[in-house]
């Protein structure tokens, strides 16, 4: 029966598939606690969301250049990413309304920035605008965003340098983060 289902709902997609490997390895990244305190990123459930979103964005603006298949990958990249959005609003105690309420800003925000990093991307490789985006929404002071706008540039090379069967296996090519 769960397999019929699976068929229909599309849960058993490769790029689903793809897509819940590619962020449970940038969730555990945007985890990591080097990022956290000490004048870098609060670590907060806003703070956390940031970082993560630097994270998804570049992963979803490389995927922009691997045609039909990355657009598919990216798409369900968002909605895995929604989906934990969701569970983890639940495990809170909200109820449908409450969650559908908190969704909504989140996948705002998260669009408004992976615009903003993509511009940037977009660019002529500035790290400088990188930083001001960074220092504005993720770091606790202006020192501290150059480090992680250098960090998200190395990222951008990294995958950008991988081929789409690379991303879609999660080898992500994260850059090591140091203060």
């Amino acid at each position: 029966m769960l397999n019929i289902l699976s068929r229909i709902t599309g849960s058993n997609r490769a790029e689903k598939r793809d897509a819940k490997r590619i962020y449970a390895k940038t969730m555990a990244q945007s985890r990591l606690p080097e990022f956290y305190g000490d004048n870098l990123c609060q670590d907060t459930t806003d703070g956390r969301m940031e970082i993560l979103c630097l994270h998804i964005s570049t992963i979803m603006y490389v995927l922009r250049g691997h045609g039909d298949t990355g657009a598919k990958l990216t798409q369900a990249i968002y909605d895995v990413m929604i989906d934990d959005f969701d569970v983890a609003l639940r495990e809170e105690g909200l109820a449908d309304t409450g969650v559908s309420r908190r969704i909504k800003p989140l996948a705002k925000m998260f669009f408004a920035r992976a615009k903003q990093y993509a511009d940037i991307f977009d660019g002529a490789d500035d790290v400088g605008a990188l930083e001001v985006i960074i220092g504005e929404y993720v770091c606790e002071n202006a020192e501290n965003a150059r480090v992680f706008a250098l960090y998200g540039k190395n990222f951008l090379e990294n995958v950008s340098k991988q081929d789409l069967g690379d991303i879609a296996t999660g080898n992500l090519g994260f850059p090591k983060f140091s203060k």
